[in-house]
């Protein structure tokens, strides 16, 4: 009998969700590229590009999603993004779930980290309330929607009002209509739904979870590490990204507007940008300044356990708490009376350094496609590219408007970048490495290296 090499959980379960993804993303771009999905021309490689962006709920499109697509690709889209939000092990799991069949140890370990705060919790109630949130959230965003698109309730503004109900709540940042959101810059209504839809997602459900226990079921336990930290870092960069646009985009992109619209304008970008990829107003007319805000706000993304993607609003603040705790005289990183485990440090630090490594070779591979220019004469697209790579990275969908005139090359680095955001880089480290197969558990002798 032949034996075969173990192989640890975490590294099939990483593997078999590296694997959904793309197959997700390459049957959904054969649907996309039926002549009864589309009019007109479509690439198969345009098909794929809209395809990922989807099942990675980016949002970035190289063709107009309203007009390119007729109702049953718009349904496609619309099922990518759903998959894509919770996640393809999500669904799995919970059919194994429901088929009353034992759930692979990798699957289970992985989605209880993900989405449970606490120990001990059962998959099965964690799955159904987990799928039972996401669909009253996306049917009460629907339904306040439904009444903003059109005048009285019709069945095309129904399904106006569930496109971007579910690509609020997923993050994804797709609309089908032909302008987008651009025209409901002046509006307050539709905007405010929509980002409390996507605060709703990317907050996380594991707060979600301690709150509802907290406040609903009254269960008496302090506030977790989790949440506090995420709760002061998620609110504070939505509050700093809203001033700093307000600040530089006031007399600029948003002028013409009155003050209440201008601070609804600049709330709605700040928590858009952290991976939802909406925008009510056209990016290209922002300064330079305002897209390294906008940078900034992307690569650190949306909260863990959330349909949001980026480096997390965990991970900043884990990084933050230990150079402030070093800069206090700590001997250890420190924050809300609270050690924060080294390892969680390291780990912050390889997702980090991860992260921008990969944003420097896509931007280095959309450099290396495109014509060779002195910097005097692409300064601007420097950093348009720059902006593209992050945003497709933290699977945000924002643009400054080259999307669509991106090249086959530049649309295949964009894809791959989107799908390595979707995975997560450090997921994909593991998978390539082999990291979680062969754990070292011994320390070689200390020795002293100079720095700074």
């Amino acid at each position: 009998m032949s034996m075969r090499p173990l192989v640890r959980p975490p590294l099939r379960s990483t593997l078999y969700l590296a694997f959904s993804f793309a197959a997700a993303a390459a049957v959904g771009a054969l649907f996309l590229w039926l002549p009864w999905m589309h009019r007109g021309k479509l690439s198969f490689l345009d098909a794929l590009f809209t395809a990922t962006s989807a099942v990675c709920v980016t949002g970035l499109t190289v063709v107009n999603t309203a007009t390119t697509f007729t109702f049953g690709g718009k349904v496609v889209i619309l099922t990518l993004i759903q998959l894509g939000g919770l996640g393809i092990m999500t669904f799995s799991t919970l059919f194994f779930v429901l088929m009353g069949r034992t759930v692979p140890v990798g699957e289970s370990l992985t989605l209880k980290e993900s989405f449970a705060p606490y120990p001990g919790v059962d998959l099965k109630p964690l799955l159904l309330t987990i799928v039972a949130y996401t669909l009253f959230t996306e049917a009460l965003v629907t339904l306040l929607l439904w009444p903003a698109f059109g005048e009285g309730f019709s069945p095309e503004g129904f399904f106006h009002a569930l496109f971007h109900a579910i690509s609020a709540f997923c993050n994804a940042g797709f609309s089908d209509l032909p302008q987008g959101l651009s025209p409901y810059k002046e509006a307050f209504y539709l905007p405010a739904v929509i980002a409390l839809a996507i605060l709703a997602g990317n907050t996380g459900f594991p707060i979600v979870f301690e709150v509802f226990h907290r406040l609903v079921l009254r269960q008496r336990r302090r506030w977790s590490l989790h949440t506090r930290l995420t709760l002061t870092v998620h609110g504070g960069l939505i509050l700093l990204g809203a001033l700093l646009f307000l600040i530089f985009e006031g007399n600029r992109a948003f002028s013409g507007l009155s003050l209440p619209q201008k601070l609804l304008n600049a709330f709605f970008l700040s928590i858009s940008s952290r991976t939802a990829g909406f925008s009510l107003v056209d990016l290209s007319r922002f300064g330079e300044v305002s897209l390294y805000v906008l940078i900034f706000l992307m690569f650190i993304g949306a909260c863990p356990g959330s349909t949001g993607g980026g480096i997390k609003t965990t991970t900043f603040g884990v990084l933050a708490s230990s150079v402030i705790s070093r800069l206090r005289g700590y001997p250890q990183p420190t924050v809300f009376r609270r050690t924060i485990p080294q390892d969680l440090v390291f780990k912050a630090l390889t997702l980090a350094a991860l992260y921008a490594f990969t944003i420097y070779i896509s931007q280095f591979l959309l450099i290396l496609g495109a014509p060779s220019r002195a910097f005097a004469a692409s300064g601007t697209e420097f950093l348009a590219r720059l902006f593209e790579s992050v945003s497709a990275l933290g699977t945000v969908g924002l643009s400054t408007g080259i999307t669509p005139q991106l090249s086959p090359w530049a649309k295949g680095v964009i894809i791959g970048t989107m799908y390595v955001g979707r995975v997560g880089v450090l997921s994909l480290a593991i998978l390539l490495t082999g990291l979680s197969s062969r754990p070292k558990e011994f320390y070689y002798p200390k020795e002293e290296v100079l720095l700074g």
